[in-house]
């Protein structure tokens, strides 16, 4: 064999083991990539089966497991209330308009009829 095919066969090894050795590299990090892949998905795959026990949690907390119709509820019990407490309000302020017209009406006819009377 010449000596230049020698020459040649060491530059190819040597070309070889520089891109064998960028692979090897590359393939290190690809792992390094795959490893926190897939350690960043069993957190995920943790966090939601989590978050999916804390919502059945709650939701096993209303009534027949019905959070809208439990809203509804409370929506018209609120209601309810608002309006009892606006029919007592008006009540208040019925019976304290006409019991001080009755008193007025009282003062009036008592005055009148002391007027009435005369002078003493």
């Amino acid at each position: 064999m010449p000596l230049h095919d020698r020459e040649y066969f060491q530059d190819a090894r040597g070309a070889e083991n520089v891109l064998f050795d960028l692979v090897s590299q590359q393939s290190a990090k690809l792992d390094t990539i795959a490893s926190a892949v897939q350690t960043t998905a069993s957190e995920l795959r943790a966090h939601a089966e989590g978050e999916t026990a804390r919502i059945a949690a709650i939701a096993a907390g209303f009534p027949d497991s019905d959070p809208i119709g439990h809203r509804r509820y409370h929506e018209v019990e609120i209601r309810r209330a608002e309006e009892r407490a606006q029919f007592w309000g008006k009540l208040r302020l019925e019976l304290t308009k006409w019991g001080l017209i009755g008193f007025i009406g009282w003062a009036a006819v008592s005055l009148w009829n002391e007027f009435l009377k005369g002078p003493r």
